[in-house]
């Protein structure tokens, strides 16, 4: 709540939707990890719902064998840096190399150009915004935490059932620290949201 303060006068930062537009936002960071993402896009794709993938540059050329099998075509996709490490004290040159190299390697796999930006941990400061303005970029945080790189399906489930209002931002993981635990979780809250009455949302 402070960090929303203290940075409200920067447009380049989107913390969640209006609760009027009754959609909520799903949002996957730290892929691509083949073995989960795979078939977490078989199963949006079989739902009809749409959601942004930050990805990894350090995934991305973990995995550059496997993800041309990876069909990202019904979703946004954004960067989320080249390593997972938080942006303080790092140069401005290495920020914007991170962030640079990250959108080469999406750009070559993907023919994507990337609008968003997730920076690892949500952990940003200043300098990161004059580099942000000048790749066009915004940056994306969340409302709702899932927690899914640390608590079993059914207390994920609890927890999204009782914070997830329309508007909101939710970040999963898919990736090994969560694994296909994510595969449990994302239908159950589907069928949730829906049965709510809620629409899943692109981000403009």
């Amino acid at each position: 709540h402070l960090a929303r303060c203290f940075y409200a006068p920067f447009k380049e930062i989107i913390w969640k939707f209006p609760v009027n537009e009754n959609k909520i936002y799903l949002t996957f960071d730290d892929g691509p990890y083949p073995p989960v993402t795979g078939p977490l896009l078989e199963l949006l794709r079989e739902r009809e719902v749409p959601a942004i993938f930050f990805l990894s540059g350090e995934a991305l050329f973990r995995y550059r064998h496997q993800v041309a099998q990876l069909d990202y075509s019904p979703h946004q996709i954004g960067s989320h840096f080249f390593h997972h490490l938080p942006p303080w004290g790092i140069h401005r040159k290495t920020l914007l190399k991170e962030i640079n190299l990250t959108d080469q390697l999406i750009y070559r796999h993907f023919r994507r150009t990337v609008h968003f930006f997730r920076p690892p941990y949500g952990v940003f400061h200043r300098n990161l915004f004059p580099i942000l303005r000048s790749t066009s970029k915004k940056i994306v945080l969340w409302s709702v935490m899932a927690y899914d790189f640390k608590w079993e399906a059914k207390k994920v489930l609890r927890h999204l059932y009782k914070q997830t209002r329309p508007g909101d931002i939710i970040v999963f993981h898919d990736a090994p620290k969560t694994g296909r635990k994510l595969l449990e979780v994302i239908p159950d809250f589907i069928e949730h949201c829906r049965a709510k009455g809620w629409q899943f949302g692109k981000m403009g």
